[in-house]
């Protein structure tokens, strides 16, 4: 098989905003039954094939069958499957497939009078696939569907304001990530405000060997003060660092 040259095979791509799904008037409903610790997790026993071209470090990766749950980290949010994080994994598998990076998510918007399910989106990590460091999956997904709607907040949108329609007066919008969201992606899906976030895959499963995503070393730094942090990081006394502030509070603006 001929090898890719993903940075020549992403220099012409352009980012992927998908399209808006109907649901169907079906009604929203996750359950939030809690996971009993001593239970073993189901795991539906899908192994890939390895293509590796030395195929002697397949021995290396074996088919990982369980999320890795640290004690103290995940207490009290474990809930059982449900089909839109379910879509959110099926996405990140896909998400290879196109050249993006394993990871995938689904944005549901959802009735505030009827609790029914509007639409949907779902998309996937594309880094790698447009040459963008940001296009992670939930931003890709947080785009798709401001874009669609004409708004900046997901939590309430209203009808009035979204370039698409809905029954309701108001609705909002929650989230479904396969695997839990670097910290970056954390501070996307709060400045969408959205409210409701789930995902499944943890951060210490995405730095296991072979996969080697460093969030986790990425929440590390962020715990430390910044003259502790890997990166070198500089606060400038500019005498005009204030100018756009004390000009924003006197004038007209949106908030968000």
């Amino acid at each position: 098989m001929e090898k890719k040259n993903i940075s020549t095979a992403s220099k012409d791509r352009k980012p992927y905003l998908s399209e808006p799904i109907s649901g169907n008037g079906e009604r929203f409903h996750v359950g939030h039954d809690q996971v009993d610790p001593l239970a073993t997790q189901p795991w539906n026993g899908f192994v890939p094939e390895c293509t590796l071209e030395n195929h002697d470090d397949c021995k290396y990766f074996p088919a990982q069958t369980a999320n890795i749950i640290v004690d103290g980290v995940y207490d009290k949010i474990r809930i059982k499957s449900n089909k839109w994080i379910e879509m959110a994994c099926e996405e990140a598998k896909m998400s290879i497939e196109e050249e993006g990076g394993p990871f995938g998510a689904v944005i549901v918007q959802i009735d505030d009078d009827t609790n029914e399910v509007i639409r949907y989106w779902r998309n996937h990590n594309q880094v790698t696939s447009i040459g963008d460091p940001t296009a992670h999956a939930e931003v890709m997904t947080i785009r798709s569907a401001c874009a669609s709607l004409g708004v900046f907040n997901l939590a309430k949108i209203e009808k009035e304001q979204a370039k698409l329609p809905q029954q309701g007066k108001t609705s909002h919008c929650v989230i479904f990530s396969s695997a839990e969201p670097c910290p970056m992606c954390f501070s996307a899906v709060s400045w969408a405000n959205i409210e409701h976030l789930y995902f499944s895959a943890t951060r210490y499963d995405s730095a296991v060997q072979g996969v080697g995503f460093s969030d986790e070393a990425i929440y590390n730094e962020l715990s430390k003060p910044y003259h502790q942090r890997k990166m070198k990081v500089y606060q400038c006394s500019a005498p005009n660092s204030l100018d756009a502030f004390n000009t924003w509070k006197v004038i007209p603006h949106i908030d968000y």
